[in-house]
């Protein structure tokens, strides 16, 4: 019998686990891009768990983590918006990051993340989600676009001193 994925609000305790495998996720997906000096650069300032225990403390995020057993293998991090784009419905969301480890790709467990904050937008009357994505990461622009995102905008993405391409999606809810 396979064991089952527990998906359940994060806590200060997965602070740990969380700044660890984002970091493993973000470089694993797009570690190829950058030179050394903007990988370190943005791995001190996005996975430390200083910035980490913030995010998980800040009142108005929300983050679900995905365990199988002990082992961390997925989340979702949504919020107030931070993209460079002003919004048309002032309470709109962003969804920030959606991980999941290479290991659950193809089995769901993306989905099940995203219909748990989709679910809470719902019930919170959230007009709509946005979320930036790189421009070139194709698999996660068919995912979103399945659930019918569409583009509204691009921005400049910075890693370091590296700039990303990045477009700016929409659902409306």
């Amino acid at each position: 019998m396979s064991e089952q994925i527990d998906i359940r609000p994060a806590q200060v305790a997965d602070a740990a686990a969380l700044a660890a495998f984002g970091e493993q996720s973000f470089m694993h997906t797009f570690g190829h891009i950058y030179p050394p000096e903007d990988k370190d650069f943005f791995r001190e300032e996005r996975f430390s768990i200083t910035r980490t225990l913030a995010d998980l403390t800040e009142t108005e995020r929300r983050i679900e983590v995905a365990y199988l057993a002990a082992e961390l293998v997925g989340f979702i991090d949504y919020g107030p918006m931070s993209l460079p784009y002003q919004p048309a419905e002032p309470t709109a969301i962003e969804l920030y990051r959606l991980y999941v480890a290479s290991a659950q790709k193809g089995t769901g467990l993306a989905h099940r993340l995203m219909e748990r904050a989709l679910a809470w937008a719902k019930a919170s009357k959230v007009p709509a989600l946005y979320l930036g994505v790189w421009a070139y990461n194709d698999r996660a622009i068919a995912f979103y676009r399945h659930y019918g995102f569409e583009t509204v905008g691009s921005y400049d993405f910075k890693v370091g001193n590296t700039i990303d391409d990045e477009r700016i999606l929409r659902l409306g809810l």
